[in-house]
């Protein structure tokens, strides 16, 4: 009779507990932890999000020589309450590289440093943009740009040499080397490399530029290409390049 009564007592008790249970369970259902998506959208809730800055994302150069090697390190902060994940770096020119932290933390800073091979830029005003992909929501795409005045050791004009026609006709272009007065150099000779057989080449000196006599060597039909090197006295711009090219009949 006892033990019935203790059985009856654990059976009700056991099925009040499994009721609670049930109970709570349909509640979490309609009343999640972690609230839905309207519930952000609807204002009652503000999601953690990244936010994407840079202290200085306009970088300019003072003026350089072309062929020198710029390095620039940007500051970027995350002010946002999420981690900031950059995904992917795009730069606007094959002459750069970049190298970044891939993630940020809130509140905190990581940096993207930029190089910059000013080669065959000269005598050009450089600009270039920089695109950020990061999982910043409201600035998915974040530009920084890089700018500056590339200086070249000399003027030199035309800037390449080109032949066509006969073989047999006379081919020459005479080419004005101008120094440029920033940067005080000399032309202390030249190399054909392989057009060494294909033109004939004479520098003159003049009072304050340089006159190089291209003229064609090839007395058969055929093509060629390559490049005259200037060799300089610059410490840092070693020589000057000259393409040229022939396209005789």
């Amino acid at each position: 009779m006892f033990r019935r009564l203790i059985m009856n007592v654990f059976y009700r008790f056991f099925y009040i507990i499994i009721g609670l249970i049930f109970a709570i369970t349909i509640h979490a259902a309609d009343h999640p932890l972690f609230p839905d998506n309207q519930l952000f959208d609807n204002g009652e809730f503000t999601r953690a999000l990244p936010i994407i800055s840079c202290d200085a994302n306009d970088f300019q150069f003072s003026s350089v020589l072309e062929g020198h090697l710029i390095t620039h390190s940007y500051i970027i902060e995350n002010n946002g309450d999420a981690i900031l994940q950059i995904s992917e770096v795009k730069t606007g020119c094959g002459c750069s590289t970049v190298n970044y932290d891939a993630e940020i933390p809130p509140g905190k800073t990581g940096n993207l440093t930029l190089k910059i091979d000013t080669e065959g830029y000269g005598g050009k005003q450089y600009k270039e943009v920089i695109h950020i992909i990061s999982n910043d929501p409201n600035t998915p795409d974040f530009e920084l740009t890089a700018r500056g005045q590339v200086n070249s050791l000399a003027s030199v004009s035309p800037k390449g040499v080109s032949f066509k026609g006969k073989c047999t006709a006379l081919h020459e272009t005479i080419v004005t080397i101008i120094p440029n007065q920033n940067y005080s150099f000399e032309i202390t000779g030249f190399d054909l490399g392989k057009l060494k057989d294909k033109v004939i080449c004479t520098l003159t000196k003049k009072e304050r530029s340089y006159l190089l006599s291209v003229q064609n060597n090839m007395k058969s039909p055929g093509r060629y290409w390559g490049k005259i090197v200037l060799n300089t006295d610059h410490k840092k711009s070693k020589q000057i390049d000259l393409w040229v090219s022939a396209t005789l009949e």
